[in-house]
């Protein structure tokens, strides 16, 4: 395939997709052997529009690539959708996907413990939203749920990676803290989430088995014994109970 050919099909999945395609997924479509022929491409309609001064480029997202307008036109294209109900989370769905975000994979007692209020309604609402989803469980007693966030989360955000994340060190100039401060206030906060359950942090790895129930959180729903036969303290059957009510019926909107 000529590499005009590859240049132009690769323009036209772009225009035509409604979602980030990876380099892998425009390889496999257009039958390309290599992947730096994929990334030739892209590069060279990036700089196309870059020499044309089109009002759209092709943006890396959520670890795929996307046509995006650009930020100087964004006046007149909210003049377009004016009227148009904006699809926005709530300063608590904000809360929970940041500290979700740094703290990956984290259990919802870390959580709360954060935030200091219940936020059973809101995971509800953003597994429901595709912005977090279940990474597994956290061992020990109870196995709480534990969660990240999703391409999905990438893509509202407009980031390529977590990696884009701004660093702790940028939130704690803005709110006048050292960064310091920040990390002894987070890690201060975490403490008070305790539930008898090493932290998530320290279990990346830690997936549920294959073909396991998402709903079986190791504590019945009449608060019985645990999976290993050891009773369940009542905090943490009240955290399995919430685990099962997050699964099963889902909570406010965020």
């Amino acid at each position: 395939m000529a590499d005009q050919d590859l240049k132009g099909i690769v323009e036209a999945l772009l225009f035509a997709a409604d979602a980030p395609v990876s380099v892998e997924k425009l390889r496999e479509i257009t039958g390309t052997e290599k992947l730096s022929d994929v990334r030739g491409a892209i590069a060279e309609l990036v700089r196309e529009y870059e020499e044309a001064c089109r009002a759209f480029t092709i943006t890396e997202i959520a670890g795929g690539w996307q046509i995006y307008c650009r930020p100087d036109y964004s006046k007149w294209i909210r003049e377009l959708h004016r009227g148009r109900v904006p699809t926005r989370v709530s300063q608590a769905a904000l809360e929970t996907l940041a500290i979700v975000a740094y703290k990956q994979p984290i259990v919802r007692a870390e959580i709360e413990g954060i935030r200091g209020v219940d936020s059973s309604g809101v995971l509800s609402t953003l597994l429901r939203r595709n912005l977090i989803a279940i990474a597994g469980r956290a061992p020990g007693m109870g196995r709480p749920l534990m969660y990240r966030t999703t391409n999905e989360f990438l893509r509202y955000f407009g980031l390529a990676a977590l990696t884009d994340l701004p660093r702790l060190e940028e939130f704690a100039e803005v709110l006048g803290l050292r960064a310091e401060e920040l990390e002894l206030a987070v890690e201060g906060a975490e403490s008070v989430a305790g539930i008898g359950v090493p932290s998530a942090n320290g279990n990346a790895g830690a997936e549920a088995p294959a073909g396991e129930d998402d709903t079986d959180v190791g504590a019945g729903a009449d608060g019985g014994e645990a999976t290993d036969g050891a009773p369940v303290p009542d905090e943490q059957k009240a955290h399995a109970l919430a685990d099962r009510e997050i699964l099963d019926t889902g909570g406010d909107e965020a």
